[in-house]
């Protein structure tokens, strides 16, 4: 990835983010509470649903615990062999997030059901 200049968020923290907030908004739980839950300011949960700071491992557990699910359902999910090379989702929402961030993150903020085809 040397030479990869890239502006604004990693397309995979943002979609963490993502999960992490729709997870907590399905269980009605606040950004409060869960910020208190796992010791953290609700601000410094809201950069992560944003995918403004990446979430390490060990806090992923932990939110993931609150959550009530793996941490792993909070990862996004596709084909990472074929992201590598250059196609599938991956690639397709970095060049959108890359193109139009502000569209992209209004289509993050959607129910999942609605965005589905």
């Amino acid at each position: 990835m040397s030479g990869n200049k890239r502006k604004g968020p990693h397309v995979v923290d943002v979609a963490v983010g993502a999960n992490i907030r729709r997870r907590r908004r399905d269980l009605r739980i606040s950004q409060e509470a869960l910020a208190v839950a796992v010791n953290l300011t609700f601000q410094q949960i809201q950069k992560y649903e944003r995918g403004a700071n990446r979430v390490s491992a060990s806090m992923l557990y932990e939110i993931s615990r609150v959550l009530k699910c793996d941490a792993g359902d909070l990862m996004p999910r596709g084909d990472w062999d074929a992201d590598v090379a250059g196609s599938g989702w991956l690639c397709d929402a970095q060049v959108l997030h890359g193109r139009h961030p502000r569209l992209f993150a209004q289509l993050l903020a959607w129910p999942e059901d609605r965005l589905r085809v």
